[in-house]
């Protein structure tokens, strides 16, 4: 069984594969309750958003309660725009089609434009991301291995490779804060890349408004560090 949400020209936004609910095991993330289905009648609440990005390996984000310190660190996807969607549910190979329509709340009443130029800056913001994300998982893998084979002493512990060994470690550190464990982390250590981008997908996301040209340069400026890094990665 899986429910896909497209868009106004037919385009995918995105799919969820749903499964059966088992009472005696039932899941402890929140994806896993969203997607739980059960004989009968089902409820799905679509958050309005597009795929996350690329969750990175052992990175635990700063709790977030909702007071005025910023956004939460999040991978989630841009939010859609209002306007006409289609929801599919299909069902061991049958498909069930349903349209709707997804309107702004009528208090707000954004520039002609703005609402699509929020999302493609929310675009661009989460393509940055993911990439970064991506490379950083494939570093950690690698630093992981090295690290054990060292361990084992499977690999020479020569200072060159020790230099290289650190090398990796700084560059995973310049991507990704790894030594959040607490609700306290965001105070206790400097928050990276990773983290700046999310924010900034966060506050742009907060607001029905056009992204701002400060907004703009910010991007700019972080997906310039992000590309250095995944290079030096």
């Amino acid at each position: 069984v899986s429910l896909s949400f497209l868009a106004g020209q037919g385009q995918l936004i995105r799919t969820f594969k749903l499964h059966r609910r088992d009472p005696q095991t039932p899941s402890t993330s929140a994806g896993g309750r969203l997607t739980a289905i059960a004989p009968g009648f089902n409820r799905f609440q679509w958050d309005l958003r597009y795929p996350e990005a690329t969750a990175v390996t052992g990175y635990n984000p700063p709790e977030w309660w909702g007071v005025s310190d910023g956004p939460p660190d999040s991978d989630e996807g841009p939010t859609i725009i209002p306007g006409h969607y289609t929801v599919v549910l299909d069902y061991h190979g049958e498909t069930s089609r349903r349209s709707f329509e997804v309107a702004l709340d009528p208090r707000l009443h954004p520039a002609p434009g703005a609402l699509e130029a929020r999302l493609a800056l929310g675009f661009r913001i989460h393509d940055a991301l993911d990439t970064l994300d991506r490379t950083l998982n494939q570093a950690i893998i690698l630093r992981n291995r090295i690290a054990a084979a060292a361990a084992q002493q499977r690999v020479a512990r020569t200072r060159a490779g020790a230099m290289a060994l650190a090398a990796l470690n700084e560059a995973i550190g310049e991507g990704v804060q790894l030594a959040n464990h607490s609700t306290e982390a965001d105070s206790m250590y400097e928050q990276k890349l990773h983290s700046r981008l999310a924010y900034l997908a966060g506050l742009v996301d907060m607001a029905y408004a056009e992204p701002t040209p400060a907004e703009q340069a910010v991007f700019h400026s972080l997906d310039q560090l992000a590309r250095r890094d995944e290079e030096k990665l």
